[in-house]
């Protein structure tokens, strides 16, 4: 499956170089629990909630297949005294990544 831009921007500025194939090449291949093609919106919360590390990105993948719900927390809330809190809004395309706090530059 081809990813939207923003997504794949998004992967390029998280990812170190040499991670960033395989980080596309996760996400392509994502489908949900009914084997279906993910939507752009559960592509971005997997990609934003991996924080530019593969191991947290293949776990979200995983997640994907059992329960998209979960994706969408991850991506989407954050934990506030113990209970998520919504803060995110992925059904809309994701902010350009700031070169200068990219996963890349800080390694």
């Amino acid at each position: 499956m081809e990813l939207p831009d923003d997504v794949h921007a998004h992967l390029a500025a998280a990812f170190a170089p040499g991670e960033l194939a395989q980080a596309i090449a996760l996400l392509a291949s994502a489908h949900t629990e009914d084997g279906s093609v993910p939507t752009a919106r559960l592509l971005r919360c997997a990609a934003f909630a991996s924080n530019g590390q593969l191991p947290r990105l293949r776990h979200l993948v995983a997640l994907m297949a059992l329960d998209w719900r979960d994706v969408v927390t991850a991506g989407e809330c954050d934990n506030v005294h113990g209970h998520p809190r919504h803060v995110h809004d992925f059904t809309q395309a994701m902010a350009a990544p700031h070169q200068e706090s990219t996963a890349h530059d800080r390694r």
